[in-house]
């Protein structure tokens, strides 16, 4: 069966209030979250948790707009951009687009089908650009999308990745001389592109302008990160209770310098070279 995911959640289970459990979860504060539970009635003039504080420097981030494009693909990996995207909806004063080459939907991995998504040819600029990594990198690696992501780098004030979707910014010429993480199978292969691969869960380069992620499951932290820089530290850390981010894995196999010595050995087996950081996937040659 093929799933298929609407960006605009409007296919999300209502409550008997007429509030979906992600509009309750974005809400900017628990008054407003308590009033939504106990009466139904929406205060749309509470002060969300994070403008509470006093602090200048906090006030400032949170009230300066922040325009957040999601460059995805077909072949692309849901979770690289979903946990990013559940983190940046949340932010103050943020909006958040989601672009590809010929827009419309797109099939990730797995088959699962992302709709509504934007030309990222009709997109002018952004403050931000993200670009996801994928398990099949041929349509990311493909000349007109790369002229596309080279196109809205060049005025971004952030260009991001998480995963394998450093390969896609450094095949575009963006990561010469940068600093990049990406999936540790993978991240031998950005220094084909001249970038310089770093094994570090999130890195970033020139003052900030380059902020990149692992594998996968690092879109959270990467986020969080890119969060608390962008927004302060309070949105971020709101954000993070009200997503319960809160970490706790049974096993402690997430990483090569973790993981049992044949459990290393059966992903190699799978994906040669991966020990290496120089694992093959479709699309990077």
């Amino acid at each position: 069966m093929t799933n298929e995911i609407e960006n605009n959640g409007s296919g999300e289970q209502l409550s008997n209030r007429g509030h979906s459990r992600r509009d309750v979860l974005r809400l900017g504060s628990f008054a407003t979250l308590g009033a939504i539970l106990g009466s139904g009635i929406m205060l749309g003039g509470a002060t969300p948790a994070f403008a509470q504080k006093v602090d200048g420097t906090t006030k400032q981030l949170a009230s300066e707009p922040l325009n957040i494009v999601f460059a995805v693909y077909n072949g692309g990996t849901l979770l690289d951009f979903a946990g990013p995207s559940e983190v940046f909806h949340r932010l103050p004063n943020t909006n958040v687009r989601y672009a590809s080459l010929n827009g419309g939907t797109v099939t990730l991995e797995f088959g699962v089908k992302y709709g509504h998504t934007e030309r990222l040819a009709d997109i002018r600029e952004t403050d931000l650009i993200m670009v996801p990594g994928g398990s099949d990198m041929t349509e990311a690696m493909h000349p007109e999308f790369l002229a596309q992501i080279r196109r809205l780098a060049e005025s971004a004030k952030y260009i991001t990745s998480v995963c394998t979707g450093s390969l896609s910014l450094a095949a575009a010429g963006v990561l010469k001389g940068k600093r990049s993480a990406c999936h540790w199978a993978f991240v031998n292969n950005l220094a084909k592109y001249g970038a310089i691969p770093v094994t570090d869960r999130f890195v970033e380069d020139d003052n900030g302008r380059f902020m990149s992620g692992g594998g996968v499951t690092s879109g959270i932290d990467f986020a969080l990160r890119v969060a608390g820089k962008l927004k302060g530290k309070q949105s971020a850390e709101f954000t993070q209770l009200v997503i319960e981010y809160d970490p706790a894995p049974p096993f402690h196999s997430g990483h090569p310098r973790s993981a049992p010595p044949e459990v290393l050995a059966m992903v190699e087996k799978v994906l040669p070279g991966a020990t290496k950081g120089l694992a093959h996937i479709p699309g990077i040659k």
